[in-house]
Parts: C-alpha cells; sequence; structure tokens
C-alpha cells in the first residue's frame, strides 16, 4: 500500500504519470539487466592429462605461425599445468567446434568461455575469472555508426554461437531497430568481411578486435556493451579437480602484482591495469548494461507511453503499479505543487540517509549539495514549469557529509485540466559509474606505463589540431622519437629496468613539450610530439631547434637501477601540408622521417620531404616488382673474362642481370640493395649459383682441357644463412659442377660479426673443393690478425684503386701493399677495373699478373665468350 502521505493526496494521475512517464523505463531497464546477469558456478572434475581446445581469437588464444598453441588463456593454463603436474595436448577447432568437443567429452578444457546461465547448464566452470573483457562494434571507415539508432538496416558481421551475438540481436530485438547479421565461424572473417565491403559492421571483444580493427583498417564505435568474465570451460561433471587449481592459482597470482600472471598480461600487452577489483567489474557490468538497457527499449517506449498512458489514467490497476514502482529500488520523492515534501520511498533513505520525519513539510530539495557546487535549483525549477521536467548530474553529499554524484529528474505532474497537482523527483547513485567511465576512458585513451596519451588518443589529438590550425593560418607539426637501441638495454638489464628508461623519457618530453597532451606514447620505444601554432613562414627553423632541444634533453644520464645510462634516439618530423592532411598521413611521413634519421646515423633529426616519400615508394615500387621477377624469371646472368698476362682466359666472373619488362635493364647497385634488405637476397643468391654452376658443367663438358673457374658473388645475407653450405654442395650434386671450376667471392665486412663462424664455414667450402677470393680488399674491415686466419686463395684488389693508378701516388701504394700481402700470404692477386693495357702493364711492373676489366672484354652472354 502507499503511505499516508501519498494517500492523503488523493490524486490518481500522480502516480500514473509516475510510472508512465518517468521510472517504467528504468524499472524496466534494471528488470531486462538483471535477467541478463543471472549465474550460477559448477564444479568439474579432472584427469592428469589434459586436452584444450584452441581457436582463433588472438591475443587470447590461436595458433602461431608454427601451428603452436599461443596467447593469453595458453599461457596460464601452460604455467598452471607446470604447477600442477599436468600433462597438455592441444587441439586446434573452430569456435562452434569446440563448444561441442568440450561439451561431449572430447576436449578437457576450453578457454575463453563467457559464462552464461544457457552455458552453465551444459558446461561446469571454475570460479575466479580468467580474464575481463568487453564487446565493441567496429565499422568500415566509410560507414558512419554513432549510436546504436545509426544501426538501422545495416549488415552486422557477428561470430556464430557467441555470447555477442545472441546478446545483441536480442538488444536489437527489443529496441525495434531492424538489421541484417552476417555469421561468421572465425572473428577475423567477419573483420575480413567488413574491410571487403560485405559487411557494414562486426562486433568482437575489445582485446582481439583492436588488433584485428588496425590490420584490416576498420575504426571502432561508440557502442560498447556486454562487458564479460572469461573462463576455462568443461564437460558438466567431468573435470572438477582440474577447475578447481585453476580457481587455486589464479587467486594467487591475482592478489600479488609481480606474479606470473600480470608478467603474462604485459607480454601480451595487457599490463597490471587489468586486476580490475571486482566491484569496478560490476560496476562497468551495471552502468554499460543499464545504458545499452535504456537505448534498448527507449524507442519502444517513445511509442508506447501516450497509448499507457490514456488506458491507465484513472484506474485502480495504475495505482496499484505506481505504489510498486515507488516501492522499487529507485530513490524517489514527491512534493506539493508549493515545493513542500509529501513523501520519499525507502530506496530514497538508503541512500542519503534522510528520513520522512526529517524532510515532510520541508520547501527544499532533500540533499545537500556539495560545497564549491553551483546552485542550479532556481534555473531547474524554471525548465520543470515551462516544458514539464529537468534532468541533470549534481555533485550532492548524503546525511554523512560523504560526497556523491548524482542523477536527478524532476517531473511536474498534471491534471486534466494541465494544472501542476504535484512534482515527483527521482536520484540515482552514479558515482561508480563515473569512476568507472573515467578509469575506462583512460585505459582507452592513455598508455598504462607512462600515463601518456595513447595511439588512439593521439590520432584524435592531431585530427582537431590539423582543423584548428589551418582555421588559425597556423602550421602544425609531428614529431616522431625513436629511441635508439632500447632493445639491447632490456635484454641486458631486464624490462622493469626498461619500463623505469621509457617513463624517465616521456617525463623529460614532457617538460619539452611543456604539455602531456602533446605528448604520445605509440608503443615499445616510440613517442610522438605535437608541435602547435607554428608562423608558416618560419616552420623548418622552429621544428628543427626544437627537434635539437629533445636531443638536448636526451644528452643527460639516466639513472637506472644503481647505473648510469646514456640513451639516445633519432627523429623525424612532418609538418602540415594543408587541411587535407589526415593524421595517419602525418604519423606515415613522421616515421619515414625517422628512419631516414636512422639511416643517416644514430642521434639524429630529419624533416620529412617528398623526396624521401618519393624514394620510398619507388623503393616498396621496386621490391614488388623484383619478386614478380623472381616468379617470372626475368633474371640472367652475363660473364666478364679474367686474364694472365699473357692475355689467356683463367676464368669469369658471373654477374647478375635484370631485365625488366616494364623498367627495362635495370641496374645491379639499384635493385641488390632492396634485395638484400627486404630477404629476398638469399633464394636470388641460390638461383645465382645454380645457374653459374650449370654453365660450369656445360663448358666442362664442351672444353675439358680449358679449366674455365667461375666466379660467384655471395653477399653477407646469403652467407651467413645457415643452410648456405649445405645449398652449395647441394648445388653442385644436381649440376653436376666440378668444385674446382667454382670460386665464391667474398666481402671483407661478412668476416666481422662471428669470426669464428665464418672461419668454419669457409673452411667447409674448400673442404667442398672450391677457392676462395677476398673481394673490393681494402674497402671494408682489414684486419691483419683476420686476414692470416682465412682459408683464402685470392685478394681481388678493389676497382676504385685501379681507376687512377697511373695518376695517384695513394693509390700506387695501395695496390703494392695489397699485392705484398698477398705474396706474403702465398694467395694470389687479381686486380679488378682494368680498363686499358696501360694500367695491365703498369700493374704487371709491381707484381700483379691477374686482371679483369673493359680491357679485356665487358660482361656478355655465356655464349658469347670466347676461350
Amino acid at each position: 500500500m502507499l503511505k499516508p502521505t501519498i494517500s492523503r493526496i488523493g490524486i490518481p494521475h500522480l502516480f500514473t504519470a509516475l510510472f508512465t512517464v518517468q521510472t517504467s523505463r528504468k524499472f524496466l531497464g534494471r528488470f531486462l539487466f538483471a535477467i541478463l546477469l543471472t549465474g550460477i558456478g559448477i564444479d568439474s572434475c579432472f584427469s592428469k592429462e589434459l586436452t584444450i581446445g584452441v581457436y582463433a581469437n588472438p591475443p587470447k588464444i590461436f595458433l602461431d605461425k608454427d601451428g603452436a598453441a599461443a596467447g593469453i588463456h595458453i599461457d596460464l593454463i601452460r604455467q598452471i599445468a607446470e604447477q600442477e603436474h599436468w600433462t597438455l595436448r592441444f587441439i586446434p577447432c573452430e569456435w562452434q567446434a569446440c563448444l561441442l568437443a568440450v561439451q561431449h567429452g572430447e576436449i578437457d578444457l576450453l578457454p575463453d568461455v563467457a559464462y552464461t546461465d544457457e552455458r552453465a547448464s551444459i558446461f561446469d566452470f571454475h570460479k575466479v575469472p580468467a580474464l575481463y573483457s568487453w564487446s565493441i562494434l567496429y565499422r568500415n571507415k566509410n560507414v558512419a555508426i554513432n549510436s546504436v539508432f545509426d544501426l538501422k538496416e545495416k549488415r552486422i558481421a557477428l561470430l556464430s554461437g557467441s555470447v555477442q551475438a545472441d546478446y545483441f540481436k536480442q538488444l536489437l530485438e527489443n529496441s525495434g531497430i531492424s538489421v541484417s547479421f552476417v555469421p561468421v565461424t572465425r572473428l577475423e572473417l567477419g573483420f575480413q568481411a567488413v574491410e571487403a565491403g560485405k559487411a557494414d559492421a562486426v562486433i568482437g571483444s575489445q582485446q582481439a578486435g583492436d588488433m584485428l580493427a588496425e590490420r584490416h583498417g576498420l575504426s571502432d564505435t561508440p557502442i560498447v556493451f556486454q562487458p564479460v568474465k572469461l573462463f576455462f570451460a568443461s564437460a558438466k561433471g567431468q573435470n572438477k579437480d582440474a577447475l578447481d587449481a585453476i580457481d587455486r592459482n589464479l587467486r594467487a597470482w591475482q592478489e600479488d602484482s609481480q606474479s606470473i600472471y600480470f608478467e603474462i598480461l604485459r607480454k601480451w600487452g595487457r599490463g597490471s591495469r587489468s586486476q580490475i577489483e571486482r566491484t569496478v567489474v560490476w560496476g562497468l557490468i551495471a552502468a554499460i548494461g543499464l545504458f545499452l538497457s535504456a537505448l534498448g527499449i527507449a524507442a519502444y517506449l517513445r511509442r508506447e507511453v501516450e497509448i499507457r498512458t490514456r488506458e491507465l489514467r484513472n484506474s485502480e490497476k495504475s495505482l496499484r503499479v505506481a505504489a510498486t514502482v515507488f516501492q522499487s529500488q529507485e530513490a524517489m520523492w514527491v512534493m506539493g505543487p508549493d515545493h513542500r515534501i509529501l513523501d520519499i520511498n525507502h530506496a530514497f533513505v538508503k541512500v542519503t540517509g534522510f528520513n520522512l520525519a526529517e524532510l515532510i513539510d520541508k520547501m527544499t530539495l532533500p540533499f545537500c549539495l556539495a560545497q564549491g557546487e553551483p546552485d542550479y535549483r532556481d534555473e531547474m525549477w524554471k525548465i520543470v514549469k515551462e516544458t514539464g521536467q529537468w534532468e541533470g548530474e549534481v555533485h550532492a553529499k548524503k546525511k554523512t557529509d560523504e560526497r556523491y554524484i548524482a542523477r536527478l529528474t524532476m517531473t511536474a505532474v498534471r491534471d486534466v485540466a494541465g494544472k501542476i497537482t504535484h512534482y515527483v523527483g527521482t536520484q540515482t547513485d552514479i558515482t561508480q559509474q563515473k569512476l568507472l567511465l573515467e578509469e575506462t576512458v583512460r585505459l582507452a585513451y592513455y598508455d598504462s606505463l607512462t600515463g601518456l596519451p595513447n595511439r588512439r588518443r593521439l590520432i584524435e589529438r592531431i585530427q582537431s589540431s590539423i582543423a584548428i590550425n589551418a582555421d588559425n593560418n597556423k602550421n602544425f607539426a609531428l614529431i616522431v622519437i625513436d629511441i635508439d637501441n632500447f632493445k639491447d638495454l632490456n635484454d641486458s638489464l631486464g624490462h622493469d629496468v626498461g619500463d623505469q628508461l621509457l617513463k624517465k623519457i616521456a617525463n623529460r618530453l614532457v617538460a619539452t613539450a611543456d604539455s602531456a597532451e602533446n605528448v604520445a606514447r605509440l608503443g615499445a620505444d616510440e613517442f610522438v610530439v605535437l608541435l602547435q601554432g607554428i608562423e608558416r613562414s618560419d616552420s623548418d627553423r622552429v621544428v628543427r631547434r626544437f627537434a635539437q632541444r629533445i636531443l638536448t634533453a636526451m644528452n643527460d644520464p639516466f639513472e637506472l637501477a644503481g647505473l648510469s645510462h646514456h640513451a639516445t634516439c633519432c627523429i623525424g618530423a612532418s609538418l602540415m601540408q594543408n587541411e587535407d592532411s589526415t593524421a595517419q598521413d602525418m604519423l606515415r611521413r613522421g616515421d619515414l622521417a625517422m628512419y631516414q634519421a636512422k639511416k643517416n646515423g644514430r642521434n639524429t633529426f630529419c624533416l620529412f620531404t617528398v623526396e624521401i616519400e618519393n624514394a620510398v615508394n619507388f623503393r616498396t615500387a621496386l621490391e614488388f616488382d623484383l619478386r614478380k621477377a623472381i616468379d617470372q624469371e626475368e633474371f640472367f646472368l652475363h660473364y666478364q673474362p679474367q686474364v694472365d698476362l699473357q692475355g689467356q682466359l683463367i676464368g669469369v666472373e658471373a654477374l647478375l642481370r635484370w631485365q625488366s619488362p616494364e623498367r627495362g635493364l635495370v641496374p645491379p647497385g639499384l635493385f641488390i640493395p632492396v634485395a638484400e634488405t627486404c630477404g629476398l637476397m638469399f633464394k636470388i643468391g641460390q638461383w645465382v649459383l645454380r645457374q653459374a654452376c650449370e654453365q660450369s658443367a656445360k663448358w666442362e663438358r664442351e672444353s675439358p682441357e680449358k679449366p674455365i673457374v667461375i666466379a660467384v658473388n655471395v653477399s653477407a645475407i646469403q652467407f651467413c644463412n645457415l643452410e648456405f653450405t649445405s645449398d652449395v654442395s647441394n648445388i653442385i650434386t644436381q649440376t653436376g659442377a666440378n668444385p674446382a671450376r667454382l670460386k665464391m667471392e667474398l666481402t671483407e665486412t661478412m668476416m666481422v660479426e662471428d669470426v669464428q663462424a665464418t672461419v668454419e664455414k669457409m673452411y667447409m667450402l674448400k673442404h667442398l673443393g672450391i677457392s676462395l677470393s677476398l673481394d673490393d680488399f681494402g674497402t671494408g674491415y682489414s684486419s691483419l690478425s683476420l686476414l692470416k686466419r682465412l682459408p683464402i686463395d685470392q685478394l681481388k684488389i678493389d676497382q676504385s684503386f685501379i681507376k687512377d693508378i697511373l695518376v695517384d701516388a695513394s693509390d700506387v701504394a695501395i695496390a703494392k701493399s695489397i699485392i705484398a700481402l698477398g705474396s706474403a700470404l702465398g694467395v694470389d692477386v687479381i686486380a679488378e677495373g682494368v680498363e686499358t693495357l696501360e694500367v695491365r702493364d703498369f700493374l704487371s711492373t709491381i707484381g700483379c699478373t691477374k686482371y679483369q676489366g673493359y680491357a679485356f672484354g665487358r660482361p656478355g652472354p655465356a655464349d658469347q665468350l670466347r676461350y
């Protein structure tokens, strides 16, 4: 029954309006949400060998490139298995197949399963969540989605049988929004469908979704829903001991921020911030769930409110419903037309601490404003009388002086004639929701280690900065900073020390930039600083000066774990080209400039220019054509003669050529460096060696009496490959080439990294019967102590010392030294780049009797070689 003070009002319209206009929406929202969150936990049994289902949902669980199980859940269960002395066997499966397999007992445990009442009826779960997650809607960048109402007639991709799928379908059915669903068997297929335009948006969990969205060029939306706890699931009644053990380990780990649990989270990019208190998790569930429930039924309530009001007016049923609502969990009060308080409900007393005796007949709102908060009451009453309703957030104090944030509503109740008879107010304590929202925003937009804005926040800042500076006719710069040799520090002193350095660097950058919002951490050891409001005419000078300030700030040593560490950095900067520039454009250009600075040397700065971009684009296109050239066999070999003093042919050098259908004959100096940096040189080198061996075998068959030795250049990348010597042996065997007619030309630079391994590999080649020549001698790392250890047969004087030898005394001295060194080591000496007989004659006078160069023949096809 209603309280006596309500009964004295005697106006049925009061509670009719109370239910239909204001409270029914919240009552139904909470009712629906309570149903969604009901759950139970049941134990299962365990055996000593456990089978684990693995499906694709990176980074939580997936198969890596080698087909091995990987991810957060896999690392966790491996650690638990080690503690419990279990043996694990991983079974790959699709999501739906995984669920059926664990249900039928074919798999013991399935990780990454969200708890629902339906699943609890067929699976057992442990009690301590392994992870927390929530669902996000990701969209194609060409599709505008800013609220659930923008989803009308859209195509939504979702994972078949997932919790998100069932929940989201129900949500949209309740809201009356019509969409088309595109079911997929793997989450990444949904992201691919959106990328290809076969769907407009896709639903994914936050961890996997963020990674896949970046990979497939999708954007997230404000639609965030269904926070869930993730568990290991087992068939009903089968693995209770295993689930208990999982609980025991997780509970212990999660209470210790330095445990292996948080090491695993940090490894996969989650960090210690994932240790969310249980009350905060339920706050997130309540906040997001209530918000989505309200959105979902808002459309329906707007259509129904007028009909329901007419039906309930003047009915006894409406009074009974109103009485029930008034006694709900929503804090409510009723005031007369003179603003005197007539009644409050029990929920109001519970929230504020005030009772009815303290408030009845008082002409004031039944709560206290917090100190320093503006008094909005006069404005509120004005709006309520004009529009019939007011809603807002206030910082308030309870009777105990405890501060809290409240959402208030005030509704005017009118009689049939339109006269205000009462006011109905509601109050909700949203303190936890606001705190959780702030934490959610912080996690979404700020780096957990340094507290700086992350990539997502940075992109927003760049876009707004472009617009602001364009409107003010100012320029704007993005400065990318990459710490030199950071990996070496991590490897030598540990990641904890590396994290300390990153924090200290972040502090120095903030001090240099004067604002933390203008500094961001993109990840690992890469930072970005935004430089705003630059005069266009002075942009280059200002950016260079600021970059120098950063380099100077980094000069001072950092105190780390009792050690003094000196860190340097490479800096790249890009200026806003025009108002059409995008955040991605500026980041890409800043990265290009930074990588150019790395090429120029450590601790340097480079400002982006169009030439840098053109060079990268050219290199990228060349790499594409180079890969195609390998598949379409566009390469061929030319051979340049090597002769003795009498002009007799003693050998040839095999020289790689590329005849591109689009580019024509591409110079080796242009494409070989690209092949070396993009990982193609080993494959190309194998092709060259095979072709040279086939040609050598052919020449030996045709003229066995003329022992022509073919010299083949070997790159450092090719030589250092672990399979190099076995590949050489296999190619010789397969082609039937005589290894005595094969010479490999190595460079001095490849001898530096691991001298012992280099020497051992050279002896293996010598054992095959191959001779070795040290190419471009004198231009690289020359060490007499190293040379005497190398089993070489020949030194090759670089052509840079031969070109001007008739006029340059320094070249003469160097050539004489190399010839003398060859004589001392007991190896041949050959000079390359000999273009005239005069040079040959001079070289012969100083002891060099073997030559290669235009004076004896240009490189050409094998069938044009005279021998």
